[in-house]
């Protein structure tokens, strides 16, 4: 199995994950938020369905253009039109497989591309690291629905 497979493999395991633990959050703690301050599993769920199209653009762009407070809110109400686990599952997987064709897209000879991100005080990833943020946004959105089920008690559904 080549690298490719190998990010997509393990990245529809953290998909999968992260809605099979979602799904065990009861309905009326879906929209529950830690201290009335934090995010509820259903915002988790949205930003997951959205964030391949982040990802798949910082591979073909291979920069990144900011977010002007204009995009932010188009974001967050692209986002906020998903209302169900069932729209957010959907939504992830059918922009994951998207994410996916422009992973396979990337000759291997660009793979040591690297791309300045203004994130935790800049950093530089190549597009091979790139590749797995999708997965790493899941599996650290999946610690933090989990984190809310023992939150509300629940310390087996995870």
């Amino acid at each position: 199995m080549n690298y490719y497979e190998q990010v997509i493999r393990a990245t529809h395991w953290a998909v999968d994950y992260l809605f099979r633990s979602a799904r065990a959050v009861p309905a009326d703690k879906l929209e529950w938020k830690p201290l009335d301050a934090g995010r509820s599993v259903l915002n988790l769920a949205q930003e997951c369905a959205q964030s391949p199209k982040w990802f798949a653009a910082l591979l073909l762009q291979r920069s990144f253009t900011g977010m002007t407070p204009e995009l932010l809110k188009a974001m967050e109400a692209e986002r906020s039109a998903w209302k169900t686990l069932d729209e957010c599952e959907r939504v992830c997987r059918e922009n994951s497989e998207i994410f996916y064709s422009v992973i396979r897209s990337i000759p291997e000879t660009d793979l040591e591309i690297r791309v300045p991100l203004p994130f935790a005080g800049g950093m530089e990833p190549t597009l091979a690291e790139i590749m797995m943020f999708h997965y790493w946004h899941c599996t650290y959105h999946l610690g933090q629905v989990n984190y809310i089920q023992t939150l509300y008690g629940d310390l087996e559904n995870h």
